[in-house]
């Protein structure tokens, strides 16, 4: 489960990597413990949708909803950790033979 975890993770973290990139922001840093939301610039909920399509491409299955928010209305701000634990909660038999993540070059 350690090494599936690693792969969501690694292919999160490409996806919103990529997002940024194409949509012309810097991509800084980004981790466990980055807060896509609140840490990324100008990252908004659309960002979020091409974030599920190119992970569900990297993952294999189709990712119908990344827990960016939990709470009641959304209140708390998820760290891209604890996105990575949710969608293995939810999708982890699913991913379990997917492919390894691909890899995108972006230049600018």
């Amino acid at each position: 489960m350690a090494d599936l975890r690693q792969r969501l993770l690694e292919a999160l973290v490409e996806a919103l990597t990529l997002t940024q990139q194409r949509s012309g922001r810097t991509a800084s840093k980004i981790d466990q413990d980055t807060i896509p939301f609140l840490d990324l610039d100008k990252f908004d909920s659309h960002n979020g949708v091409e974030v599920e399509i190119l992970l569900s491409e990297r993952i294999g299955i189709e990712i119908d909803d990344i827990p960016f928010h939990q709470g009641r209305r959304g209140t708390r701000e998820l760290r891209v950790g604890e996105i990575v634990d949710a969608l293995l909660k939810k999708y982890g038999r699913m991913v379990g033979g997917a492919p390894e993540p691909q890899s995108e070059i972006v230049t600018n």
